[in-house]
């Protein structure tokens, strides 16, 4: 199965050139390469300086390219699913014939572009896939989309089989709602077998990885820093941290004096935070780089991908036995205490670390165990789970 990268982070089409450079570089080495732009307002083709559409085509010898259609993957693999979706809800909604266009469905969209891309790594055309994603908040919603629409597909797709069952005779003549019929109910059944080989292609961090693309500015800096906490916590690996658009150093005289310096205390600052991560520096070109010359350009400047390779994999989730019970540790690289929030929600437990929650679906054996105590450690968030005192009699 192919490798995938996924380029996230600030910059724009300086972001999707970094993702096309890297794509550039990975073919000249011989493998066969798809640079996938999931990115609704694709650049991808202007970086290239050709047209590029939603089928993949040919770029260079070893490349292709695609800028994936959410709608159209939707309609053309997942149109019965849509179609019972949106009839129900029309039906609940306004208890008249639903449109018959297929809509847009917000957050759903990019599901299925990621779908598409699990589809590519699994036709064995390609060694490697280079993945230029949406600006970071886009990214990290994206990211975090199999493992939420997973976790509610399975808890409501035994319940939707035994709807269809009962309900589904008297469904429309008495209740007015439209259920969704057998073939939307297969697509659900074939979409959740999906998620969950999406969910492990992702999480595995042998084959995927995400390399965080940063500007030395003040406000990208830290938005750089709670991106990686996020990504942590939904178990990406993060292989890299690049640095884009570096002014030269003669720059630090003169007119761009002062840019220079906020630049160098930027830079400094992103080192000491992401010591651990293998990083690299990119200068501000004269112009902007568009066809496959600049990229290739570009692309000489990127250090090989062994340096990335070379990143350190930790384990983000972690359970250990203990004298009480059991352990569960996470790992939340720059969590601070005073913005975190864990709770039990039936089997799942809740970590809540600003605008993003997680539930992760606790094993078995915790079955009867609450939480008793949690304690963030130097990046490590270590929750013990023990019978409460008043539980034993």
């Amino acid at each position: 199965m192919a490798k995938i990268r996924i380029f996230t982070g600030k910059g724009g089409v300086g972001k999707t050139s970094v993702a096309a450079a890297s794509a550039w570089k990975a073919a000249k080495a011989g493998e066969r390469t798809l640079l996938v732009s999931t990115d609704a307002a694709h650049s991808v083709g202007d970086v290239l300086d050709r047209r590029i559409g939603p089928e993949a085509v040919p770029v260079e010898e070893n490349l292709e390219a695609v800028e994936l259609d959410a709608d159209r993957i939707m309609e053309c693999e997942y149109g019965d699913l849509v179609r019972g979706i949106t009839a129900m809800m029309g039906s609940m909604e306004f208890g008249g014939e639903p449109d018959e266009a297929l809509p847009s469905m917000p957050g759903l969209d990019g599901l299925f572009s990621l779908l598409k891309l699990l589809d590519y790594a699994e036709s064995g055309a390609y060694d490697t896939i280079v993945v230029d994603c949406a600006p970071t908040g886009e990214t990290l919603a994206l990211l975090k989309f199999p493992e939420l629409m997973g976790w509610y597909v399975e808890k409501w797709l035994p319940l939707g089989k035994v709807a269809m069952r009962v309900l589904s005779p008297v469904s429309k003549k008495i209740l007015k709602v439209e259920l969704p019929d057998k073939h939307a109910m297969s697509d659900i059944e074939r979409l959740y077998a999906r998620l969950l080989d999406l969910q492990e292609l992702l999480k595995d961090g042998e084959r995927t990885s995400v390399r965080i693309v940063a500007l030395p500015e003040k406000m990208v800096v830290e938005e750089t820093k709670r991106n990686y906490l996020y990504l942590n916590l939904f178990g990406y690996r993060v292989d890299g941290l690049i640095v884009n658009r570096v002014l030269p150093a003669e720059a630090g005289e003169g007119f761009f004096s002062e840019w220079a310096s906020v630049q160098k205390r930027c830079i400094e600052e992103l080192s000491r935070v992401f010591g651990n991560l293998p990083q690299a520096q990119l200068a501000w070109h004269e112009t902007d780089l568009c066809g496959l010359r600049d990229v290739a350009r570009l692309s000489d400047e990127l250090p090989d991908d062994a340096v990335f390779a070379a990143a350190l994999q930790v384990e983000h989730e972690r359970y250990s036995r203990t004298d009480a019970g059991w352990c569960l540790e996470l790992f939340v690289p720059l969590a601070e205490k005073g913005g975190m929030e864990l709770y039990r929600a039936g089997a799942d437990l809740v970590v809540r670390i600003g605008a993003f929650n997680r539930s992760i679906p606790l094993p078995n054996a915790l079955a009867g165990l609450d939480v008793v105590r949690a304690k963030l450690d130097n990046g490590v968030l270590a929750v013990d789970f023990a019978k409460e005192e008043s539980d034993e009699r």
